[in-house]
């Protein structure tokens, strides 16, 4: 298909984490947006225009968390795997994320890393993959929840940069737990590298958390669920990440992980800019009922809406960001931008360029239709879906 490098796409509304406007012609040139107008009858429209005036358009989703999909394993550890990924996930309106792996051996994490470097060199179909979120192996087996306990270490900075090795520039989060022997210099390791040290599948009391904030964490792997919950005198981690707003709080907004009162309540202590949307996907993510698949070494199957290890444990989500987009929908508009892009770009220090529709950012853009079905999808410019 011909992609146009200059044109404009007339959207019945436009909006970001910022504002929200209605009939607007968004110009893009070479990949970025350069210019949004007020879009009037009166205006001349040009035969590049694309037409979305019974569309939403929004910034792509940006989806840091996401293990597969559509039958596809990040831990298959191969480019082919990888851009499978990235495809299903484009069709769902996400144009950048995180290949997310599972604790697992060490040289099949390797693998993720090598297949993640290969393709962010050479470019793929598919959304656009930014690097790797390791989940684990640094977690607390009371809290492992769908992860293999025989992979699971302690958290050993030497240890850690000796198997990443010079794989190390691809890791862009690192879920851990901060109480184990060593967490707490862990994560100071890892913010001094520019790693997003994100506390998960763990156990930290309230205090622990707030030692792990002052170590360098700012982040929360899938709040609420696999972690110690919030109690009347032992806050546990949920307290600690409303309490403090130099957490960022991942939320899986299926319905299913997270009452929705719930994810309401969490917006409503942090704000919407303190709370990115994630999938969580797995492989059985747009699978039919009863598809059985693996995560890590642990069979799972898509049973009654949701994947479940055999003793009934949540495996991983069949959520996609465009389903929790409309989940959060009770928020304003520029609310579900926010969590659902514009947090993530500024967790992952690309706020300056996406995850907003405005003048200078990447044409990055989804239109979601009037039943937030997604219409159409353009990564850098380019029309994908």
């Amino acid at each position: 298909m011909a992609r146009e490098t200059t044109f404009r796409i007339i959207a019945g509304t436009v909006a970001d984490a910022r504002a929200e406007r209605t009939l607007a012609a968004v110009s893009i040139e070479d990949g970025r947006i350069v210019e949004i107008q007020r879009w009037s009858s009166g205006m001349t429209p040009n035969s590049t225009d694309v037409d979305m005036s019974a569309c939403t358009l929004v910034p792509g989703f940006i989806d840091i968390h996401v293990h597969g999909g559509a039958g596809r394993n990040v831990m298959e550890g191969s480019e082919d795997a990888l851009t499978a990924v990235g495809e299903h996930l484009l069709s769902h309106g996400v144009t950048s994320w995180l290949a997310t792996t599972v604790t697992g051996p060490l040289d099949e994490t390797r693998e993720v890393l090598s297949a993640a470097r290969s393709i962010m060199r050479h470019g793929r179909e598919g959304a656009n993959l930014l690097g790797v979120h390791l989940e684990g192996p640094y977690i607390n087996p009371v809290r492992k929840g769908a992860q293999p306990e025989q992979f699971i270490l302690p958290p050993d900075p030497q240890a850690f940069l000796g198997w990443v090795g010079d794989l190390l520039p691809l890791v862009r989060i690192v879920t851990f737990a901060p109480e184990v022997s060593g967490g707490f210099e862990f994560a100071r390791m890892l913010s001094n590298l520019r790693i997003i040290p994100s506390i998960g599948h763990t156990d930290a009391t309230y205090d622990e958390v707030c030692l792990a904030i002052d170590a360098g964490a700012r982040h929360v792997t899938h709040c609420c669920n696999a972690m110690r919950p919030l109690g009347s005198r032992e806050p546990g981690v949920v307290g600690a990440v409303m309490t403090h707003p130099e957490l960022t709080a991942e939320l899986i907004w299926d319905n299913i992980h997270v009452h929705p009162a719930v994810c309401k309540a969490l917006v409503q202590a942090k704000s919407s800019r303190g709370v990115i949307l994630i999938s969580d996907g797995i492989p059985g993510a747009g699978m039919p009922e009863g598809y059985q698949f693996s995560l890590g070494d642990l069979p799972a199957v898509v049973k009654s809406g949701a994947a479940r290890l055999p003793d009934g444990t949540l495996a991983g989500s069949l959520l996609t960001l465009d389903r929790a987009f409309a989940n959060s929908a009770s928020m304003h508009l520029p609310a579900c931008c926010s969590m659902t892009s514009h947090n993530a770009a500024c967790a992952l220090g690309l706020g300056d360029r996406k995850g907003l529709v405005a003048p200078g950012y990447d044409a990055d853009l989804t239109a979601l239709d009037a039943n937030g079905n997604v219409a159409a999808v353009w990564v850098a410019g380019q029309r994908r879906l």
